[in-house]
């Protein structure tokens, strides 16, 4: 009888081992090559382009099918694809999805788009409240330092779009959306850039 339960539970164990490894076999198997491949068009506009790395980043609409409006960074196909355009070019282009890699297979350029100056926006509509570089005046808060620092780029963009109160005037009547962004933009990536970030209890307006 011992001899019978010491057998069945060798052959269980086989049993157990020969199921694991196949399993890991299954995982180990590579991707097939036949993967479908699926084609997307959209239009958007060029925000950078890597010709070292033969990669292009552009700010999308909708791509029908696939995912909603974003930036977005991937290779092209050939690298001559990008010596006729330049950042700011309105593009309709085509992408191939093979898994979860993304290349552009065709851009053509449909137009420009003006570059937004973010410094003159602000020179000409923040400095005289919020000092020529940002440091604050007397009627306005500094935006290199304190809580301003705590804010994401949509809450600027909505503090400077509906105002505060007396504190601050709305601009939407103003500046276009596009300007409007464009001077956030120029606040947060050159006048706040390297300026230290102090823990603080969050501000709220």
């Amino acid at each position: 009888m011992k001899k019978y339960f010491k057998l069945s539970a060798i052959i269980i164990f086989s049993l157990v081992v020969f199921s694991f490894a196949c399993t890991n076999q299954e995982a180990l198997k590579p991707i097939s090559p036949n993967t479908e491949v699926q084609t997307y068009k959209s239009k958007g506009i060029v925000k950078k382009i890597d010709v070292k790395n033969g990669k292009l980043t552009v700010d999308h609409e909708d791509i029908p099918g696939y995912m909603s409006a974003m930036e977005m960074t991937e290779p092209v196909k050939d690298k001559v694809m990008l010596d006729n355009i330049k950042v700011g070019d309105k593009v309709d282009f085509e992408i191939e999805r093979t898994g979860s890699k993304i290349v552009f297979t065709k851009i053509a350029k449909t137009g420009e788009v003006a570059v937004l100056n973010g410094a003159e926006i602000y020179k000409t509509n923040c400095a005289e409240c919020h000092g020529a570089n940002g440091e604050g005046a007397k009627k306005g808060i500094p935006l290199t330092s304190g809580h301003a620092l705590h804010h994401s780029e949509t809450e600027h963009i909505k503090q400077v779009t509906d105002g505060e109160g007396a504190k601050m005037p709305a601009f939407k009547d103003k500046l276009k959306a596009e300007e409007i962004k464009a001077v956030v933009d120029f606040v947060r990536n050159e006048l706040q850039k390297g300026a230290k970030r102090e823990d603080s209890p969050k501000h709220s307006h």
